[in-house]
């Protein structure tokens, strides 16, 4: 970006910003956001892959549905596609933008990139997309706002040529009004996007996320817009990228957007969980979660007045660097109360000693730390561990017969009671009782009562009792009840599976999870807030679902519809559907008044749907129902199973038509009765001299409400 050019965007930000504080936050009306987002580490054989752009994916899409108003149902993430399959994520977006506008509703469209590109157009493995495409595509979405967002090498070419500019600033107040397109792009035409391992991403995504989490919020009103989130990306990024390598890295923009209200990003009044970094801070600060990932960082000047950060409840290390010297404090930020870093929580720190990179493990220091090669003990009181009477200790390998404490474990430890390590352990823990860790395990945990660790999980726990992780865990959980804190990437097996964040497998009779991308299978499966994936089980409840299995499968979004149609088997039916995303259950009756056919009937079903274009939709489901002709409930009664193909058309959210051919099979147990409808059959099969089964072909034709 020329100087010139970036001396006017500060200048303009500079009048937006009195403007900006004087006016009073209105409520935005109720806008529907929906996301394409796109991480591809692999830019082709000729370029070095990256090696965090579907982290950056992910962490945006994370922001976005936490305090970005981005609801699960509408973020599609595609990780290291082909050209094939970023048209289709186009296609499915362009589909749910007009399915929501459709029902009444004003859609945003966000399309993120984060990957590798030239001065022509985005590299996918061995594919390109040219700028002049990719441009077509996002304004083939027909969202009344398309923002784009490229984090990529030469990106700024992007918008250079179509001329990007800014209109002139935008009041405050909503988005009620806003029309257009916003394309923002981590570098200028000319210039490298860069990734630090420090930051465990590039450095533009990183400073983004950490603005819309609230680094950003310069009138502090809690909400984050379009410009101020665009100001701080840019200005920390310039900064953090004058003395790399690399050279210094200007994001660009082309913004053209008319309207009353600015564009609200995130808004930090929807999350439980706020950080306020007191006045009496001054200098960058760095947060991290449970795992050591860099959840934001920012630079605050002392008597700056608060910043609040939006978190995920958990456990946070802070480190304030204020030029002179670092402190560290260790945060639990929770839900629904005030989290404050004030001076008085910050201790100085020691540096730790480093290594260069791809060199070896850094070596514990000696004057906090003792290697004892192994150790055998009674109770804490009574081992060979007592030799270190000042320093922390680091074993090998230890044998316990009652209870066993070391600060860390790089090896093995064995008890017939309990083990219990105060710090991190890595390598294998078996007890009778217990194992107890309050950092991180890499390893395996077995008890054959419980194991619990604060800090986070990588391995196997098994145990018959409970595992226990506070923090984010990787691997695989065996045991009555299993538990994780934080985010969960594997499988959970037991009695009862509690998870916050799944991304795996929870098998159980009971399974809860707040949100989940795999599979619940168990009796009782509940995610508070959604599922990508599926639930099978007896009885399924979630926030959201794609798809659910069971006798009774709810969800809030999908909500309960009713449909009326009529039949060859009866003229009056009724049902109660149940709907996720991709499939229903139902619970039916069906009533034939009059004729030889006339009875009642009573089913159950499970179907999937699939939306089309122009507000069609395609409905497969199969209902088995207990039929009782002639209206008789004493004595012996009928079975029936029908298949429907139905093909509805929907005029408006709560009103479709539908109807379609129908298949069925009808198991009579008392003689030949004519079966229930209108009669016909295709034939018919003389299981024994009471039992007959018939066959047929019908239809269904019907309304949904």
């Amino acid at each position: 970006m020329k100087p010139v050019i970036v001396a006017a965007l500060a200048g303009m930000f500079a009048l937006t910003a009195p403007v900006v504080r004087a006016a009073e936050p209105e409520a935005a009306p109720a806008t529907r956001r929906i996301a394409l987002i796109v991480g591809a580490n692999d830019g082709g054989p000729s370029r070095v892959k990256l090696r965090y752009a579907g982290t950056d994916a992910r962490s945006l899409a994370r922001v976005l549905v936490e305090i970005g108003g981005l609801e699960r149902a509408d973020e599609i993430v595609l990780l290291e596609p082909t050209q094939a399959q970023l048209l289709v994520g186009f296609a499915r977006a362009q589909a749910a933008v007009k399915a929501a506008q459709a029902g009444g509703e004003r859609v945003q469209f966000l399309f993120y990139y984060s990957g590798h590109a030239d001065e022509r157009g985005l590299l996918l493995g061995n594919d390109r997309v040219d700028y002049a495409r990719l441009r077509g595509l996002i304004h083939g979405v027909p969202a009344q706002v398309r923002l784009g967002m490229l984090d990529s090498c030469s990106s700024g070419a992007f918008v250079r040529s179509k001329g990007g500019r800014m209109r002139p600033p935008l009041a405050t107040g909503g988005d009620a009004s806003v029309e257009g397109h916003a394309f923002l792009t981590s570098s200028s035409a000319e210039e490298a996007a860069q990734e630090s391992d420090r930051i465990g991403g590039s450095f533009f995504t990183h400073y983004l996320i950490s603005g819309l989490r609230g680094a950003a919020d310069v009138n502090r009103d809690r909400r984050i817009t379009l410009n101020e989130a665009y100001r701080f990306a840019f200005d920390e990024t310039l900064a953090s990228t004058e003395t790399t390598p690399g050279r210094a890295q200007h994001a660009a923009y082309d913004i053209q957007l008319v309207g009353t209200g600015d564009l609200v990003m995130t808004d930090l009044r929807e999350t439980s969980a706020l950080l306020d970094i007191g006045p009496s801070i001054g200098g960058r600060v760095y947060i991290r979660d449970a795992r050591g990932a860099l959840a934001a960082e920012l630079y605050k000047g002392i008597g700056a007045g608060p910043v609040s950060i939006a978190l995920e409840p958990g456990r946070y290390q802070i480190v304030l660097d204020d030029g002179t010297s670092l402190s560290r404090a260790s945060l639990e930020v929770r839900a629904g109360r005030k989290n404050e870093l004030t001076r008085q929580d910050l201790a100085i720190l020691t540096l730790d000693p480093t290594t260069s990179r791809g060199g070896p493990e850094p070596t514990p220091d000696p004057d906090e730390y003792r290697v004892i090669p192994f150790a055998f003990g009674l109770v804490p009181s009574v081992t060979t561990n007592n030799r270190e009477k000042h320093r922390k200790v680091i074993n090998r390998g230890a044998f316990n017969l009652l209870l066993g404490r070391a600060h860390r474990i790089h090896g093995f430890e064995l008890s017939t009671g309990g083990n219990w390590t105060l710090e991190q352990m890595r390598g294998v823990q078996l007890s009778i009782a217990a194992n107890i860790v309050g950092g991180d395990v890499h390893g395996y945990q077995a008890s054959a009562g419980v194991n619990v660790v604060r800090g986070g999980l990588r391995g196997v726990q098994a145990a018959t009792g409970l595992n226990l992780v506070l923090g984010h865990g990787a691997g695989l959980q065996v045991s009555g009840v299993n538990v994780v804190g934080g985010e969960l990437r594997g499988m959970q097996a037991g009695v009862i599976n509690w998870g916050k964040r799944v991304h795996g497998v929870q098998l159980a009779p009971l399974n809860t999870a707040r949100e989940i991308r795999g599979a619940q299978l168990g009796a009782l499966n509940v995610a508070a807030k959604g599922v990508r994936g599926a639930q099978v089980g007896i009885l399924n409840m979630a926030e959201e679902a794609d798809a659910q299995v069971g006798l009774l499968s709810i969800t809030r979004k999908g909500g309960v519809q009713a449909d009326v149609w009529t039949s060859d088997v009866a003229a009056f039916n009724v049902a109660v559907k149940f709907r996720a995303r991709y499939t229903y259950s139902m619970l039916t009756i069906g009533v034939h008044p009059g004729g030889a056919g006339r009875g009642v009937m009573f089913g159950i079903g499970f179907g999937g749907h699939i939306a089309l274009p122009q507000r069609f939709h395609l409905d497969l489901d199969l209902t088995s129902y207990s039929v009782f002709p002639h209206f008789v409930f004493s004595g012996e009664n009928a079975a029936l199973g029908t298949l429907r193909l139905l093909l509805g058309y929907r005029f408006a959210r709560r009103f479709a038509i539908f109807g379609g051919p129908t298949a069925n099979a009808y198991f009579d147990f008392a003689a030949e009765r004519q079966r229930l409808g209108y009669g016909w059959i295709s034939g018919r099969v003389a299981i024994d001299s009471t039992v007959g089964a018939s066959f047929w072909p019908g239809f269904a034709l019907g309304i949904q409400i």
